[in-house]
């Protein structure tokens, strides 16, 4: 499998779920704390040092998108090996793959019905917290702390990311899984540096976002059952013809 053989409405997805993390209650109501972590500015101070800010933001968004392409990367080779293993076993190359597509969308269906809370088992509740210790000193330490942060942030944006890492895996190839997880840092890291440029702007806007959050969580958890049904079906497909029609500049 080819990059190009990524659904467009994977990278899509990829980039909502992005998205829909950084809005997620344990990044947004954090952001005035990584920023100043990360810059070396007080809370109180980050509108008057909008540069500095700005450029300690960008690396560190550069150092947890680097990671996340990665993990993507890491995430297709295990599917291509689970796949080989899956032809070997079946003697067939589709039926392999069908397999794997079936299995990510019941594991999408399934974070869908977590992430609404309609079922909460109680390890997939646990906090768990990545401590750094002292400031990161200059730019390659922010790219590290990035490269940490995309590592401490797994176990609270767990549906949304597990589902990424899923369907990196049934792309069951390296390229693919890294582009699906590079779209989703994208859309997380994006509005991270905007709040790095504009964050004394962007207040009222934290404000707004953190009395939607029920919202966005049910928005969050609908798509993801959904994308899972699709997937789960085989319908991926026929959606992304039906986008084809209404979106014909767009090669998917």
């Amino acid at each position: 499998m080819e990059i190009t053989d990524v659904t467009f409405l994977a990278f899509v997805w990829a980039f909502i779920a992005g998205l829909a993390s950084f809005l997620s209650p344990c990044v947004l109501p954090l952001l005035p704390g990584y920023l100043s972590y990360v810059s070396g500015v007080s809370v109180d101070q980050l509108g008057a040092n909008v540069r500095k800010v700005a450029i300690a933001s960008l690396a560190f968004v550069i150092g947890f998108v680097v990671f996340f392409s990665l993990q993507g990367a890491a995430a297709g080779l295990a599917g291509s090996e689970l796949g080989s293993f899956l032809t070997f076993f079946t003697g067939n190359g589709s039926e392999g793959k069908r397999f794997l597509e079936i299995l990510a969308g019941i594991f999408l269906i399934g974070f869908g019905i977590f992430a609404l809370g309609i079922f909460n088992p109680i390890w997939l509740q646990k906090e768990r917290r990545l401590r750094m210790l002292g400031k990161p000193a200059g730019l390659l330490g922010i790219l590290v702390a990035g490269m940490v942060f995309s590592v401490g942030i797994g176990p609270c944006t767990g549906p949304l990311l597990g589902s990424i890492y899923m369907l990196a895996i049934g792309t069951q190839n390296p390229a693919a899984g890294a582009s699906l997880l590079f779209v989703y840092a994208l859309g997380m890291g994006l509005p991270f540096v905007l709040s790095g440029f504009l964050f004394a702007k962007a207040i009222g806007t934290f404000s707004f976002v953190k009395s939607h959050f029920g919202a966005i969580k049910i928005a969050s958890g609908s798509l993801l059952i959904l994308f899972g049904i699709l997937l789960a079906t085989g319908q991926i497909e026929v959606m992304t013809e039906w986008m084809q029609r209404w979106l014909p500049a767009v090669n998917v």
